[in-house]
């Protein structure tokens, strides 16, 4: 027989399912403290960390070049080779239906040597910022969007500097920091090295076929009606050449080391006064060099002479550099180094 549930019986069930409903629900908003934590710690990650200042300064470089009519690739050069950092910054908020955190805090934008000639002589530029970082719908990372940086931003599209003006200097000689278009020149009319009133004195041990006469062993006279065979001379550019093909490893292994960010190894084909401090340090060529965004890569060497002319790329993010430069190599101890280079790219 069917038993058909009574309306007081219904009630009652309804609220018990009500109930717990509603504790299943209380329960689950409730987090833990080791959750808590962890909330805490993604936001203060969010307002302070060197990934925040970077997406920062892109953000407002980019309000810059949108406002014009400052040269994009200056500002995309300047952007690459500035510093960003934060002080005191603070989270101010959390918006959990939007996971929208809210952060403020003081924005330093340290520019590089050179560039503060367009910037009023200033090496800094500072602002107060409130600023918000959000979860992109691709899921590549936060996007963050800040108020409080017109000062900063109006600077940048005033900024008017050549690009190679103000680019830190990379593995070449420190003289060209402050490298000018109207200084470059081919890499056929790039001086050669001139002989010194004492290089006699610096002059490396002489080759075989400078040794004078009375050092080598006389010549047997040649039979009769036997022609003389005069010995095949080494002439100075058969000799460049030599060296050359030997100092080409040198630069190749140079720049393979550059292109894969590794200072010590690339040092060890420099010579020895010039690697302990400057461009040419592991240290100096392990910051710059292992930090790209897109990895130095040669694309030819080709000899000139008593050098090189070298061609290379890469990119610091959101710049480029399609580099020529001239590099010169000398021998130490019978171990070809590089001795100098020369840009003629600026960078």
């Amino acid at each position: 027989m069917l038993v058909r549930p009574t309306s007081r019986k219904i009630g009652a069930a309804f609220v018990l399912f009500a109930l717990i409903a509603f504790g299943g629900c209380h329960k689950s908003k409730q987090k833990s403290p080791a959750a808590a934590k962890a909330e805490a710690k993604r936001q203060q990650a969010a307002c302070a960390s060197p990934i925040a200042y970077d997406r920062l300064k892109n953000s407002i470089f980019d309000e810059a070049i949108a406002k014009g009519p400052a040269d994009r690739s200056n500002l995309d050069t300047l952007a690459d080779y500035s510093i960003a950092r934060m002080e005191n910054p603070v989270v101010k908020g959390w918006d959990p239906s939007l996971d929208i955190t809210r952060c403020e805090g003081r924005f330093v934008l340290e520019v590089p040597p050179g560039a503060e000639r367009g910037l009023g002589g200033a090496r800094q530029l500072q602002a107060d910022v409130e600023y918000t970082a959000q979860p992109s719908a691709d899921g590549a990372g936060l996007v963050y969007q800040q108020r409080g940086a017109d000062g900063i931003v109006a600077k940048l599209v005033s900024f008017n500097l050549g690009a190679s003006a103000f680019r830190p200097p990379p593995a070449i000689d420190q003289d060209q920091h402050d490298f000018h278009g109207s200084q470059q020149v081919s890499v056929r009319e790039a001086p050669t090295a001139q002989a010194s009133p004492g290089a006699a004195q610096k002059r490396p041990p002489p080759d075989v076929a400078e040794v004078p006469k009375r050092t080598q062993a006389p010549k047997k006279a040649a039979p009769m009606g036997v022609a003389e065979q005069e010995p095949p001379r080494s002439t100075p550019r058969a000799l460049t050449e030599l060296r050359g093909s030997r100092g080409e490893g040198a630069v190749r292994a140079f720049y393979a080391a550059l292109g894969a960010g590794n200072g010590a190894a690339a040092a060890s084909q420099i010579v020895p006064e010039k690697r302990s401090t400057g461009p040419f340090s592991a240290g100096a060529i392990s910051r710059f060099y292992g930090r790209l965004a897109e990895p130095l890569r040669l694309t030819s060497v080709t000899p000139e002479g008593s050098a090189y002319r070298v061609t290379y790329r890469y990119s610091a993010g959101r710049s480029r550099c399609n580099g020529v430069a001239v590099v010169r190599v000398s021998n130490r101890g019978g171990r070809d180094l590089i001795s100098s280079i020369r840009s003629l790219s600026g960078c």
